[in-house]
């Protein structure tokens, strides 16, 4: 089973709801394009994720490691990965053979970014080609598949060792922890509530059959200290996800079998690992308490927060009622926000 092709809402696109109804659709169209983010923490965070939970084969079908310099300027950049999207949309064959003969589109977007522009057409195209030949042939090898840099590709290697080396960590990051223990990398849950499909991907859920016990797992990076995690966690609403993930949990088939043999459902934890790793990784417990401000919402220092259950509230009403320009209170206010205190 695929989880892209799960017709199913996620927690991380259900969220932002709580932001506005906005919010969550052009959540939504990011879901439905299967758009993958380029920002490079996202990149580095992906890598890490993969590097842990599968194998080199799939890390090298998912992921091209190209230079920290690909030897042009920004705008150059921008104008070359125009050319390249425009070829590709129009089904025109790309290769490195063909992609300089097609001087018009080149053209077309040279004059876009006004590069060059005091000198003559022929010369900006020809300028372009000339600094585009190391850059195309790398996006061309890497076509299909998410480019990292060598320095952030050391850097999530660097990063799995530490995660693996360290002795709190160790025993949720390494391949194997002996006989009755599985480790199940990307579990999937896919599940019904409030009459809405959802679904999730859990990184890893270990099961310990010599103690009945279920533990689920999300790893993180971060480019902050990891002291700051704890704010990150609230900022980044993670109690959301942890409340999801172990909702799901509870209703997935496999997983509710053994509950009813007796198995315990032990609290979520977050690996997290520091990208620069001046610190070393640490593992942080979602508490019961904390997983009820994901599920039902609740206070955390003197801020109200939206959990899950509100989050389906405000994703029916919208739905329901097609009222996606504004949050559900201005329209029960009758289009008056009152300013709080």
């Amino acid at each position: 089973m695929d989880y892209r092709d799960i017709n199913a809402l996620n927690q991380s696109t259900l969220k932002k709801i709580l932001t506005s109804p906005q919010s969550f659709l052009q959540a939504v169209k990011k879901m439905e394009s299967r758009e993958i983010s380029t920002e490079d923490h996202f990149i580095l965070g992906n890598a890490i994720d993969l590097m842990l939970t599968s194998t080199r084969e799939e890390f090298n079908s998912k992921f091209a490691i190209v230079p920290d310099d690909m030897g042009v300027t920004d705008t150059v950049k921008v104008i070359l990965d125009a050319i390249y999207e425009e070829l590709a949309s129009k089904d025109l064959e790309v290769d490195l053979e063909s992609w300089e003969t097609e001087r018009d589109i080149i053209l077309k977007h040279v004059k876009y970014q006004n590069y060059q522009g005091n000198w003559k057409d022929d010369t900006r195209i020809d300028a372009i080609i000339k600094a585009g030949i190391k850059y195309m042939a790398i996006k061309l090898l890497s076509e299909g598949k998410t480019p990292i840099t060598q320095s952030d590709y050391a850097k999530a290697t660097n990063c799995t060792m530490a995660l693996r080396g360290d002795k709190f960590t160790a025993p949720y990051c390494v391949k194997k922890l002996g006989k009755n223990i599985d480790i199940i990398d990307k579990f999937i849950v896919a599940f019904e509530h409030k009459l809405l499909n959802f679904k999730g991907e859990l990184d890893r859920v270990i099961i310990d059959h010599n103690n009945q016990t279920i533990q689920p797992i999300d790893f993180k990076s971060t480019g902050k200290p990891i002291n700051m995690f704890n704010g990150d966690f609230w900022k980044l609403r993670y109690d959301f996800q942890a409340a999801v993930y172990t909702l799901g949990l509870t209703k997935h088939p496999e997983i509710k079998e053994l509950l009813d043999k007796g198995y315990k459902l032990l609290n979520f934890l977050y690996i997290v690992v520091e990208t620069n790793l001046y610190n070393s990784p640490m593992v942080f417990e979602v508490s019961k308490d904390v997983l009820t401000i994901g599920l039902e919402g609740g206070q955390v220092f003197n801020r109200e927060y939206e959990g899950f259950e509100q989050a389906i509230i405000r994703y029916k009403y919208a739905h329901e009622n097609n009222a996606w320009e504004y949050p559900i209170e201005y329209y029960q206010l009758n289009g008056k926000m009152p300013i709080l205190l």
